[in-house]
């Protein structure tokens, strides 16, 4: 049975780590914890020298599935203005996208079922993921590793908090679920020229005005409006002072798409449209651009038991169905891997008041703890029967 007692471990667990935030990739003192509680309870520990995060393994005591259980553990480079009694006592470091809930939830399932493994007919694996907010993120570096192998995994599930959902709710959908990203940059060379004689130059920044203005359109004409596709654009720099015409303008952005349809047809629409335009005032255009994290795409058996679990553990009314929203996140590589399911958790009291995460402010209802433990567990419990 799932108690208080198991929550409030978890809500110290996260007290700990919101205060010794660290960045991706450089989680040295997150992984030192998580490996000492994964000893604490028992469980076999793999770690790296060279680089962080670490598995726990509970093996069963009798033969059977193996199902794995993620979770991220990097911090954010933001200043905390939260005020909470555990705010972040690094400066410039802050977890601003409840990770630190994440580890400590995932802790606390370990310790539920360490005490258990006389009746696990299975594997139990704990995967602490550093990186995942700076691709090429931690999961294909862990899966490089070998953490879905020895024993190799059949299943593999984990959840992310959700402002939308109010604590005590979860959030699940199979199929797309998050989105493929990419980053790119757009370089746009032209003459320039003087302020004073337009006429006599080429005006850099008219015509990446023109080249954006164009992107949005062509968008909305050659992208399938059900494999949707979203490009925004993040910076635009050019020009060296008010009376001179840029000659050279860069533009960042990313994209957004589910289906690979879309995510191929994407770079070779920007790069037509830039180097046309750009070609028609006797420049050049040229594209840089770098692929992110797949879609996270959930397997729809593995959703349908995360479903029956949330139903059986919270009840019909605190099960809703998930919107697949445009974000990224490398959990898409260990569905790769092995069927599973990422869900939504819900950590946003009655009051509906919250800072949105990724800003300094952010911090979440800590009785949306209980819930998800009661989750999880069921989920491990049923993916544990109906894998045999």
């Amino acid at each position: 049975m799932v108690t208080q007692e198991l929550a409030d471990y978890a809500a110290e667990i996260r007290h700990r780590l919101h205060q010794d935030p660290e960045l991706s990739m450089q989680e040295y003192n997150t992984t030192a914890l998580v490996c000492a509680e994964l000893e604490r309870f028992g469980l076999e520990v793999t770690r790296w020298d060279d680089m962080t995060g670490a598995v726990g393994l509970l093996r069963g005591a009798k033969p059977g599935p193996t199902v794995a259980f993620r979770a991220d553990m990097d911090a954010l480079p933001l200043d905390e203005q939260s005020g909470s009694p555990y705010a972040s006592r690094r400066k410039g470091v802050m977890h601003a996208c409840a990770h630190d809930g994440h580890t400590a939830l995932l802790l606390a399932l370990a310790r539920y079922f360490a005490p258990l493994r006389q009746e696990i007919a299975g594997n139990i694996k704990f995967i602490f993921q550093p990186g995942e907010e700076v691709p090429p993120g931690g999961a294909i570096r862990m899966i490089e590793r070998g953490v879905m192998e020895n024993p190799k995994v059949d299943a593999i599930f984990a959840l992310h908090h959700a402002t939308e959902n109010r604590t005590g709710d979860v959030g699940v959908r199979s199929g797309p679920f998050l989105a493929g990203a990419a980053s790119f940059t757009l370089r746009l060379r032209v003459k320039g020229g003087g302020g004073s004689a337009p006429h006599k130059g080429v005006d850099g920044i008219m015509v990446a005005a023109e080249i954006l203005t164009a992107i949005e359109v062509e968008m909305t004409r050659r992208i399938d409006p059900v494999k949707p596709g979203l490009i925004s654009f993040g910076t635009i720099q050019g020009g060296t002072a008010f009376n001179i015409l840029a000659g050279e303008v860069t533009i960042t952005g990313t994209a957004r798409c589910f289906e690979k349809e879309t995510d191929e047809l994407i770079p070779e629409l920007i790069r037509t449209v830039a180097q046309s335009i750009a070609a028609r005032y006797g420049g050049e255009a040229e594209l840089d651009y770098q692929r992110g994290y797949p879609g996270v795409i959930n397997d729809e058996r593995m959703t349908d038991l995360v479903r029956r679990a949330a139903v059986k553990a919270l009840g019909p009314e605190h099960v809703q169905p998930a919107t697949p929203l445009m974000a990224g996140d490398d959990m898409a590589y260990f569905l790769q891997q092995a069927p599973g399911s990422y869900y939504w958790w819900g950590i946003t009291p009655e009051t509906g008041v919250i800072a949105p995460a990724h800003t300094p402010r952010f911090d979440f209802d800590e009785r949306a703890f209980l819930p998800a433990l009661k989750v999880n567990v069921e989920i491990v419990r049923m993916a544990l029967e109906e894998l045999a």
